[in-house]
């Protein structure tokens, strides 16, 4: 994404998307070609492809067609795209960029990340840990609260990984805590169980298209199974949108159906061990929910709904959902290097403006920043040639140089994607929210509800004093808000396991259409609403319901956004029953 001065952001795209696809193709002439092209080359020679090159870092060479080639050249493939599209855009990547990592990663791995930004032939490097640049993000562009002493919970979730961490605010700044995660573990596990399920329904119809599609060598058996498996991909991410999607299958005008259902069934299993990895976490650091500021979910993979309900259930705090998790990793490093401090151009020190306190031993975590600008490493292969700028005619306004006047490039080292976003910005500039409306609001936000009594009551409420009450019992699954704005909850069976009630629900005021909703009980007159003394006065047993939680969440019924006070167990987690009174 590129930004100028007194201008909005806006996205470069990459084959038409703000996202560069991370995998790498290695030709027969030696090029390495990066994104759409790559995949598609793919499917003629897939053994010269690499799809998750970040997979590889701790391996050195990878084989592609016979060839072994440095895991940094395809590192620096990608890159190197992306300079090239930001130097289009009007944007010089040659003087400073800023690249993020897991928060775990060592000088190893960092040096491997170094070295492909200098075979990219981009300029002198600055590190920033992904969770320190997404807390940044959460902070000071959602405008997420987060006080001195408690701390934000990272949940990165990727194509091939998850990366964990926790980011405690402190005086200084941000600092990790911790870090954890696990690397056998992303979106490409979730496709491969799908894959698996639809090969069974396969295998039963026509067991010969299944053993082509799973174990054939055949060039064109490969091809159709990426294809295959492009579908499945594809209809993962539809079923965040919808309850159903299509696979097409290859050599047929037949198309399986998968279901929302399905969906969650089978990676509920793949979801909840991140959800136990996140509790470990908190665990090996002594936290509790009490210590919680939030959690924010960032990465691809967390737009399956199922991972925000069942962070939600476990942990007892809803989680923060971008519209776009991919892209505030990379927003946040450059906002987290911008706001360090005022740089002069041809400062050297980057490394001084972002850096803060060590992170505690309650887990490897690198800090905020690694080290000094890179120095030119060791001779050693050079599969790419250096990258010149083109020349090109002037702009109006010439291109930005130095350090805070430079076009600054921060690429996410994403194992599905790389989250390639850059800006050109000046000294003081505030930014823009690339997730967010043009003018400022949220997207898909309530607006053009009824808000008031001025419609008839809405079905399944009583009138109760000045409030409405539940006709009968009401009970909920986990929450999801993204980007502030609730999600409509799925509805249970009071009977079956779930994880809220309402207790008791109100028209929402009008001006409280559009508020965040994790801003809704900071207002005096919906903590009224939903206060404790309330959920005492509607509980069938108060000491059933002591120290439950509570949410304010509004829906909107027949045209009118009502707002339900909903709460759940203060530890979290599933329960069954009913433990308010319903009725007036």
């Amino acid at each position: 994404m590129v930004q100028r001065d007194d201008q909005p952001p806006r996205a470069l795209l990459f084959d038409g998307s703000p996202l560069l696809a991370s995998g790498v193709f290695a030709a027969r002439d030696g090029g390495l070609h990066t994104g759409r092209d790559a995949e598609r080359l793919s499917l003629v020679e897939p053994a010269r492809f690499e799809p998750y090159p970040k997979r590889r870092v701790d391996d050195g060479t990878v084989l592609l067609g016979g060839s072994e080639l440095p895991t940094a050249a395809l590192l620096g493939a990608v890159l190197r795209r992306g300079a090239q599209e930001a130097w289009q855009a009007g944007v010089d990547a040659t003087d400073a960029t800023v690249l993020t990592h897991p928060a775990d990663w060592g000088g190893q791995r960092r040096g491997v990340l170094k070295e492909a930004a200098r075979l990219a032939g981009i300029g002198k490097v600055i590190l920033v840990d992904e969770p320190v640049a997404a807390a940044t993000y959460c902070v000071d562009v959602l405008r997420h609260q987060v006080p001195d002493g408690r701390s934000l919970v990272i949940f990165d979730f990727g194509g091939g990984t998850l990366d964990l961490a926790v980011v405690r605010q402190e005086p200084a700044g941000l600092r990790v805590l911790a870090s954890g995660g696990l690397d056998d573990l992303g979106g490409l596990d979730v496709d491969a169980a799908l894959v698996g399920h639809l090969g069974q329904l396969i295998a039963l119809r026509d067991p010969d298209v299944w053993q082509r599609l799973s174990s054939s060598t055949d060039t064109v058996d490969l091809r159709e199974r990426a294809a295959f498996w492009s579908e499945v991909r594809a209809a993962k991410e539809m079923l965040s949108r919808s309850a159903s999607a299509p696979v097409q299958l290859p050599r047929t005008p037949e198309a399986l159906h998968l279901t929302r259902e399905e969906l969650e069934r089978l990676a509920r299993p793949l979801v909840d061990r991140a959800v136990d990895e996140t509790r470990r976490l908190l665990q090996r650091c002594g936290l509790t929910r009490a210590d919680l500021a939030g959690v924010f979910l960032v990465g691809g993979s967390s737009r399956i709904p199922l991972v925000a309900t069942r962070l939600h259930a476990r942990l007892g705090v809803a989680p923060t959902v971008p519209e776009q998790p991919e892209l505030p990793v990379a927003y946040g490093a450059l906002l987290a290097t911008v706001l360090a401090r005022p740089v002069a151009d041809g400062a050297e020190d980057w490394g001084a403006a972002v850096s803060g306190p060590a992170p505690l031993s309650a887990g490897p975590a690198s800090g905020v920043v690694s080290g000094p600008p890179m120095a030119p490493g060791p001779p050693g292969p050079q599969p790419l040639p250096p990258w010149v700028p083109p020349p090109a005619p002037m702009r109006t306004g010439a291109r930005r140089r130095g350090v805070l006047l430079a076009g600054i490039l921060a690429a996410v080292l994403a194992v599905a994607s790389i989250g390639a976003v850059w800006w050109s910005r000046s000294v003081g500039r505030a930014g823009a929210d690339p997730t967010r409306t043009a003018t400022g609001g949220q997207t898909g936000g309530q607006t053009g509800a009824t808000t008031g009594p001025q419609r008839a009551l809405p079905a399944g409420f009583v009138t109760c004093g000045t409030g409405l009450c539940p006709s009968g019992p009401t009970c909920w699954g986990g929450l999801t808000a993204i980007s502030g704005v609730a999600q409509p909850p799925g509805r249970l069976d009071c009977g079956e396991p779930h994880y809220w009630e309402t207790y008791v629900a109100a028209y929402l005021p009008p001006d409280a259409v559009g508020v965040r909703q994790d801003k809704l009980l900071e207002r005096a007159d919906i903590a009224g609403i939903c206060s404790p003394a309330t959920l005492t006065a509607r509980s069938r047993n108060p000491a059933d319901t002591t120290g439950w939680r509570t949410e304010a969440w509004p829906v909107q019924v027949d045209g009118a956004w009502i707002l339900y006070c909903l709460a759940g167990p203060g530890e979290g987690g599933e329960w069954t029953g009913t433990r308010f009174r319903s009725g007036g």
